[in-house]
């Protein structure tokens, strides 16, 4: 119908496939002689090209798949709809080909970037002005923070050690009229002969006493408190009047001839011992009950199935040493009761629980809640702030003599219920933590153990994982809980490229805590560590060197509002004070590069030190004449022979001068 087409006909109607997509060998073509069998493959494609529509050009192409059968058409492997607008494809024309394939090798080059303008910022660029910003704020908020500390902060009282109001109430003892050393345990205290006075001493009073025998005597040393002799020492630290006058120490002495000077002697350390050995440890017990704030008490439920999970251990042991203790956790109306098979009952109210966090048996052996509480109860007459009760779901302990084959049938069947039982009991201790998150307050948090890391907070190296609101390691003793909110920065320490670890240093809100230090964190760790703080909002630093931290921290509890005026944590950042200067330097570098005039070069040598000019002028002047001589092998290899040449000439030279001095001098001494 149209002969004018032939000629845009393409060479080949389509080409057979099998092993390879397109077997050369049986192209459908006036040259191929090769007979159609049953089962072969042919791709049938016809095309026309080189077609005009006005100016453009354009091609038309269709193809289909089939399949040759035995005395049946040939089975059809596309069908599809035939109209236009499902099956047609437009392409582009030629030019916007080869813009499309240029774009694609400058993308391969890393010049163009997928879904990224120049206006674009990396992760650690917003990352690092996401801690400028935080840095900022915190210096500020530090400062109001102080500030309204000192103001509502009250002076202490001191309370002086006074054991008798008045002479009047001094013990009527002969020891005491007769002006020997006398122990009152009723009032505590001592009352010493001094210069021919009973002199009263509080057993508060006194640091240690020591008795010695030297000769004939017998020797009873005291060495009591006094202000600026207890360095490093928190007992006796506070004095009513730390200006007035205080005796430091007091010696008696006794004659081993006098036998009841020597028994008073000897009675009186005895008793002085025991008077502060029970001064001491009331002291003790006195300081553990501080932070302990009474509870409520528990209001039990009287619905029977109240939650309820059974064969738990508790953490710390409510039994002996190293004694587990099971028992079984009920959440009644305002808290937690853990009833143990045998020993005394703990109760946890819901107001006191400050963190609640459930970990499950996911790389662990064991499954357990944590309750980190706002103040810590008594058990044993020993205060707690972190209780936990926990299950085991696997062996602790592996026989690593017994043979094992991958293959045996035991070994499978053992495992599989090995993850049916740990499956089953985190899913026991998920409906506890659901049915107690509907009755009460309490909200349980999971630990991310995707941004854990390795670190050692105490004695070995843990898994440390962060959770919603702290960071907490909750499976060997010690456990670990750092709330974040009371976190005011993280400092890096000993971060460099040749080292493998870096330690982590956290620096509380409230200056006179302790600070906490996780040390020897895998080097690997930094980035996810850094991202996981500025997702938290908390400003970090880091350094080359390791700080001392008791010096940084009492610096700032003397004088806080000082070191804040004088710039505060901006001296463990060292971009901090560069800030401006770098945005000084990125605006001149947006104006490109200019080039430089004849007078440039006088302008820039003024910019360095003497030093550096003479050392940069002589390296100029050797780079010069080698750049302007350009001499080949052949002429630098002359000059060197002519300049041995000239160094022999010159040793021969002064051989010569050294002959002919001796000559002169050997004359000189034959005419003498």
């Amino acid at each position: 119908k149209k002969p004018a087409l032939v000629q845009h006909v393409t060479k080949t109607a389509g080409f057979a496939t099998g092993i390879e997509f397109c077997e050369n060998s049986l192209s459908i073509s006036p040259r191929n002689q090769s007979v159609a069998r049953e089962g072969m493959v042919f791709c049938i494609a016809l095309g026309l090209t080189e077609l005009k529509s006005g100016e453009d050009k354009y091609a038309l192409f269709i193809g289909d798949t089939v399949a040759v059968r035995k005395d049946q058409p040939a089975l059809l492997f596309t069908p599809s709809k035939k109209k236009v607008k499902n099956i047609a494809i437009f392409l582009q024309d030629d030019r916007e080909d080869d813009a499309d394939q240029e774009d694609l090798e400058l993308a391969a080059e890393g010049a163009i970037l997928e879904n990224r303008t120049r206006q674009e910022l990396t992760a650690e660029e917003k990352r690092k002005g996401r801690q400028r910003e935080l840095g900022h704020q915190l210096n500020e908020a530090a400062r109001r923070r102080v500030l309204d500390k000192d103001e509502a902060q009250a002076p202490k009282n001191v309370k002086s050690a006074i054991a008798y109001k008045s002479d009047l109430y001094l013990p009527r003892e002969p020891d005491c009229e007769k002006l020997l050393l006398f122990v009152d345990p009723k009032h505590e205290a001592f009352i010493l002969p001094v210069c021919g006075q009973p002199f009263v001493v509080p057993v508060s009073a006194l640091k240690n006493c020591s008795k010695t025998e030297h000769g004939d005597f017998m020797y009873l040393r005291l060495n009591l408190f006094c202000p600026g002799n207890t360095l490093g020492r928190a007992e006796g630290t506070n004095f009513a009047h730390p200006s007035s006058t205080y005796v430091k120490e007091l010696v008696f002495k006794a004659s081993t001839k006098d036998s009841k000077a020597n028994n008073n002697l000897q009675t009186a350390f005895r008793l002085m011992k025991e008077a502060q050995k029970r001064y001491k440890t009331r002291e003790a017990e006195r300081k553990e009950l501080e932070g302990v704030v009474a509870q409520a008490a528990l209001v039990l439920s009287q619905n029977r199935s109240v939650p309820r999970l059974k064969d738990l251990y508790v953490r710390p042991s409510l039994g002996p040493a190293n004694h587990r203790s099971q028992g079984v956790l009920e959440a009644h109306t305002n808290g937690f009761r853990f009833t143990p098979y045998k020993g005394e009952k703990v109760d946890i109210l819901f107001n006191n629980i400050k963190h609640a966090i459930f970990q499950q048996s996911k790389g662990e052996m064991i499954v357990l809640l944590h309750f980190h509480l706002k103040h810590a109860i008594l058990i044993h007459k020993k205060k707690y702030a972190d209780i936990q009760f926990y299950t085991e779901v696997g062996e602790v302990v592996t026989d690593l003599g017994r043979r094992q084959n991958m293959h045996d049938r035991d070994d499978l069947e053992s495992e599989q219920a090995e993850r049916e039982m740990r499956h089953r009991i985190d899913m026991a201790f998920k409906s506890f933590t659901d049915k107690v998150q509907q009755i009460s307050t309490v909200e349980f948090e999971t630990p991310f153990r995707d941004l854990g890391f390795f670190g050692v907070p105490h004695r070995s190296s843990v898994f440390m994982v962060p959770t919603t609101n702290c960071l907490v390691h909750l499976i060997e003793q010690p456990v670990t809980c750092t709330t974040l909110d009371e976190v005011e920065l993280v400092h890096f320490e000993r971060v460099s490229f040749h080292l493998k670890n870096f330690d982590m240093v956290f620096v509380f809100k409230d200056y006179k805590r302790k600070i906490f230090m996780v040390n020897s964190i895998p080097m690997t760790s930094l980035d996810a560590i850094k991202e996981w703080l500025t997702t938290a909002d908390i400003k970090y630093t880091e350094g080359l060197q390791s700080l001392n931290w008791s010096k940084i921290m009492k610096t700032i509890n003397d004088d806080a509002s000082g070191f804040f005026e004088s710039g505060g944590w901006s001296f463990l950042d060292p971009e901090s004070g560069s800030d401006n200067g770098d945005d000084d330097d990125s605006e001149e570098g947006d104006g490109g590069y200019q080039p430089s005039e004849s007078g440039s070069d006088e302008d820039s040598d003024e910019d360095y030190t003497s030093e550096s000019e003479d050392s940069g002028a002589e390296e100029d002047d050797s780079d010069d004449s080698d750049e302007e001589s350009g001499k080949d092998w052949d002429e630098l290899e002359e000059e060197a022979i002519e300049a041995d040449k000239e160094i022999n000439e010159d040793s021969d030279s002064g051989r010569k001068r050294k002959l002919s001095s001796h000559h002169d001098h050997g004359a000189k001494r034959r005419r003498h």
